[in-house]
């Protein structure tokens, strides 16, 4: 049987601590101040075993107006709700803002518990009854059976459990296999055992010795002990209130409003856009930009709401809108937050997340629109193709659809396949829009490339790459690559990439420099003119500096130096006087070099060093050697 978590709720003085006493024998008010006081402060705890069987954790919140955000720091955790309203009194300022809570909280289970039945005159318990079904008539509270009880007497104990016991049948299950995502409302430290935290298991599950993360300080830990209803246990599951030991950080680490959580499954945010509904009975409009108190688990963040459709959000209404939090929260699609004015803090609405990985706005776009509409209306396929396309050419992992969305990584693999997401080779998902924009951007670009320089043999990969480098993500460029040359789109020249259609292409005046320059470079023997020299002569017309570099990347001409240029013949011709040399002698001195070629030092040493970079010949000390490229024998 699934755990369940039961939470009070109603108005400071109508008996919700005294009525959990009587149930379950357990006092939640455990602090002083509020044993001397009388009244609930912070969140208590209790737990009751109904006639079923079902073990149900309570959580008591307090009623008194100043504590309302400890009351949701426990509300926002529960299955079911115990409104608590006294017979002698009837509905209150709190009782109403706590049933607007558990309304934007999304509660629709729960039982109403007419409490102190004994004090009430004659026909007042009526009274009260119909009055209260009128408040909660249009909530989702709406059907939920009204109790008279005395915590007193005893008095409708026995038929308020009943009710408890047939409200919590229907509760439905958790998901306790995904990730575990845990709200710190409470955190103390243990002698002997160190820091604990308590909190409702939204999801997942905790056991001993798991690797966990605190969010939002990013920081890891581990746990050590996990306890459920004061007793040690080997695993907590969602919904459980669960007290869990862990070791990495001190007690003064940690605070209400942190989280534990599966390590790299959720991300802090200060960015969400959301849906927000303003209550009915707001006092006022909404008005963009407003400084708000946004309420998340057992968080309470300031926040500014910027309304994306209107200028005002009037009460009662709807729209889109974007939480510019002051400080981080743990959320993902479809977290409820409520929603409270900044001064005086009163509930005024709340807020369902659809997005907290947003860019920073102020206006939707008609594209931003439709994407916000299927994440928040879409099924779970179109809400994955959405993120992926939101991702661009740089595509997104699995597991990082998974975060955004807060699902789990392998129904985001089938939803992927359902809607034709490409999954690269390095496991991104990419939109068929951005496969197709990456393999369209290297075309343009090759094709941009040979325009510009129509002497070249294409561009090189790592260039290409280079300028493609802010739009494609280096994975997705690898492969757009590969399917562009396979598919003969692109063509492969060596490390360069060119079109099948294109290539060097000279124009009269630039064969006629090309003849020119080539000719003087024969002409000069082993001495060729400096490069600088040669360029000068040629007409700029000609575009001299891109008629070397089509002799260089054409195999025609060889840069030895940057100055220094020399015909691929030559170069062949000087390796085979090597060559013949070595045939009749063991070593080669620099003065033997320079009479073979008939050259200057200027030449010779430049020359002998491009001979030593292509292993034609070793030096040792002043002399050369034959390399294993030289094709000499060893003496």
């Amino acid at each position: 049987m699934r755990p369940v978590v039961l939470g009070t709720a109603g108005h400071i003085d109508h008996g919700k601590t005294a009525l959990v006493r009587r149930l379950t024998g357990i006092d939640t008010d455990r602090l002083k101040e509020e044993r001397e006081r009388g009244i609930s402060i912070d969140l208590g705890f209790a737990h009751l075993t109904l006639p079923s069987g079902r073990r149900v954790a309570i959580v008591d919140v307090p009623g008194h107006e100043k504590f309302v955000k400890n009351m949701l720091a426990g509300a926002t955790g529960i299955d079911l709700v115990l409104l608590v309203v006294a017979a002698d009194e009837g509905t209150m300022p709190q009782t109403l803002e706590h049933l607007a809570i558990i309304q934007l909280l999304g509660i629709e289970r729960g039982v109403v518990a007419l409490t102190k039945a004994d004090l009430a005159p004659a026909g007042m318990i009526d009274l009260v009854t119909e009055e209260t079904r009128g408040h909660l008539r249009g909530t989702t509270l709406r059907n939920v059976p009204i109790v008279p009880v005395s915590s007193t007497t005893g008095a409708g104990i026995d038929a308020l459990v009943a009710e408890l016991d047939r409200a919590v049948a229907l509760v439905p299950d958790r998901d306790a296999s995904g990730p575990a995502r845990l709200p710190v409302d409470r955190v103390f430290s243990v002698e002997g055992i160190g820091t604990v935290v308590t909190g409702t298991l939204w999801s997942g599950a905790i056991r001993a010795g798991d690797a966990l993360t605190l969010l939002p300080a990013d920081r890891g830990v581990r746990v050590r002990q996990v306890e459920v209803h004061d007793q040690p246990v080997t695993e907590a599951v969602a919904g459980n209130r669960t007290a869990v030991a862990i070791h990495g950080v001190g007690r003064e680490d940690l605070a209400r409003g942190d989280w534990l959580t599966t390590p790299g499954r959720f991300r802090a945010t200060e960015l969400a856009d959301v849906r927000i509904h303003l209550l009915e009975r707001a006092e006022k409009s909404l008005a963009n930009r407003a400084r708000v108190r946004a309420h998340l688990g057992a968080s309470e963040t300031l926040a500014r709401v910027v309304l994306y459709d209107v200028d005002a959000l009037p009460p009662g209404g709807s729209g889109l809108a974007q939480l510019r939090l002051e400080g981080p929260i743990v959320a993902v699609p479809g977290d409820r937050l409520v929603i409270r004015s900044y001064s005086p803090a009163t509930t005024i609405g709340g807020a369902a997340v659809l997005d907290s990985s947003p860019p920073r706005r102020a206006r939707l776009g008609t594209e931003a629109a439709a994407r916000l509409g299927v994440l928040e209306t879409g099924t779970l396929a179109q809400r994955v193709e959405a993120v992926a396309r939101d991702a661009g050419p740089s595509g997104i992992t699995t597991e990082g659809v998974a975060a955004r969305l807060g699902v789990e990584v392998g129904t985001v693999a089938s939803a992927a396949s359902e809607v034709g997401l490409r999954r690269t080779k390095d496991g991104k998902l990419l939109s068929r829009d951005a496969w197709d924009s990456a393999l369209d951007q290297l075309v343009e670009r090759v094709r941009r490339h040979a325009e510009a320089h129509p002497l070249r043999h294409g561009i090189g990969k790592g260039e290409l790459k280079s300028l493609l480098s802010g739009r494609i993500d280096p994975a997705v460029f690898d492969e757009a690559l590969e399917a562009r040359l396979r598919e003969g789109v692109l063509v492969g020249r060596g490390e360069r990439i060119g079109l099948p259609e294109s290539g060097p292409r000279l124009n009269p005046l630039q064969t006629e420099a090309l003849r020119k320059l080539e000719g003087k470079l024969k002409g000069a023997g082993f001495q060729v003119p400096d490069l600088s020299e040669l360029l000068r002569e040629l007409p700029t017309e000609a575009n001299p500096p891109e008629l070397v570099r089509y002799l260089v990347d054409s195999g025609r001409a060889v840069k030895v130096t940057s100055d220094l240029l020399y015909m691929a013949d030559q170069l062949a011709e000087i390796e085979g006087r090597v060559h013949s040399h070595f045939v009749k002698n063991r070593t080669l001195a620099m003065s033997e070099f320079k009479d073979l070629l008939q050259v200057s030092r200027k030449y010779a040493v430049p020359l002998l060093e491009r001979l030593d970079r292509i292993g034609f010949t070793r030096r040792e000390g002043d002399l050369r050697v034959p390399g294993p490229k030289a094709g000499v024998p060893p003496q």
